[in-house]
């Protein structure tokens, strides 16, 4: 078997070393427990494949320096953050060597292990954040190279009341600090109404992904203004140069479940300099003063799919 001396130890690995181009090594998978001394302290990367929820051998990977850039582990290890000791399975270094994400569980979902038999080895983590202690089920931490907690990624299902700008808005999926320590961006759990230079807009993103929280479609500038917001509950109503009035609706799909139903897609609405700027999901945008924009209530013509508000908000 190929052997690979690094700078955190020897590492026995299986055939398939990738290289990059001045012969460091990019990526391999060791074939046996090779501990490394690692700036997290001795880590075991994952070398064996024989459970339902683990039946692939990932690669540990490097950056270009030689750094260590992702660590599947073998088993949950109690590592130290700047937010306290963490269990992970999955760690990642930036080129410096300073964390960069943690993974408290690192299961391959498939058709032998689902996100229902995942949830089920999920443990709450009591955090100090820049917000505050919180207490949740994560599905990562992002830090920034200084040691500052970047953002907080939500187990599926979970939800946080986090204190913004606006006041405490419950939030799904996750949310993302300045290096500051501001508040930056958070994914509303429902509807919220928010205050805007066009009045009241209820915020709400029902597209979005719950794979990452580092920006969300609620955002805001480190001094806690508004910077922008996804909607489906309103229409808009823009004067345009020529003195003609365009109306931008939120568009309306097929709900790709059933076929059937429809659902509205969000509209994206950016503030800044007294100009609101309007994108729709095909990325058409339109941009105008906000005082030659008016919002109205959005009445589509068939029955539209609503959102539902996420119950069991953790607390900050």
């Amino acid at each position: 078997m190929p052997t690979i001396i690094t700078p955190f130890g020897v590492i026995e690995t299986l055939p398939g070393v990738e290289y990059f181009p001045d012969g460091s090594v990019r990526s391999c998978i060791p074939s046996r427990a090779c501990p490394l001394t690692t700036p997290l302290g001795p880590l075991v990367p994952q070398f064996t494949a024989n459970t339902l929820r683990k039946r692939q051998l990932p690669a540990m990977t490097f950056h270009p320096n030689g750094m260590l850039r992702n660590v599947p582990l073998e088993d949950q290890t109690a590592v130290p953050t700047p937010v306290g000791p963490v269990p992970a399975e999955q760690v990642t270094f930036y080129s410096c060597g300073a964390l960069r994400r943690v993974f408290p569980l690192n299961g391959t979902l498939n058709g032998y292990w689902t996100q229902q038999d995942e949830t089920t080895l999920a443990a709450p983590l009591a955090l100090d954040t820049p917000a505050g202690p919180v207490e949740a089920l994560f599905i990562s931490l992002n830090f920034n190279p200084q040691g500052g907690l970047r953002s907080l990624t939500l187990w599926p299902g979970s939800t946080l009341d986090v204190p913004s700008p606006l006041g405490n808005i419950a939030a799904r999926i996750g949310v993302s600090f300045f290096d500051s320590g501001a508040l930056s961006s958070l994914e509303p759990a429902c509807p919220v109404p928010v205050p805007t230079p066009l009045g009241s807009i209820l915020a709400y993103d029902p597209d979005a992904i719950g794979i990452c929280g580092d920006s969300n479609s609620l955002r805001f500038r480190e001094n806690g203004s508004l910077l922008a917001l996804k909607t489906t509950a309103h229409a808009f109503d823009v004067t345009l140069e020529n003195g003609r009035v365009r109306r931008l609706n939120p568009p309306l799909r097929r709900n790709p479940c059933d076929g059937e139903r429809l659902e509205a897609a969000p509209l994206t609405l950016e503030f800044g300099g007294g100009r609101v700027s309007i994108r729709t999901p095909d990325t058409a945008r339109i941009s105008a003063a906000s005082s030659d924009v008016t919002a109205a209530p959005f009445h589509p013509p068939l029955p539209v799919l609503g959102a539902v508000c996420a119950m069991g908000a953790g607390k900050w």
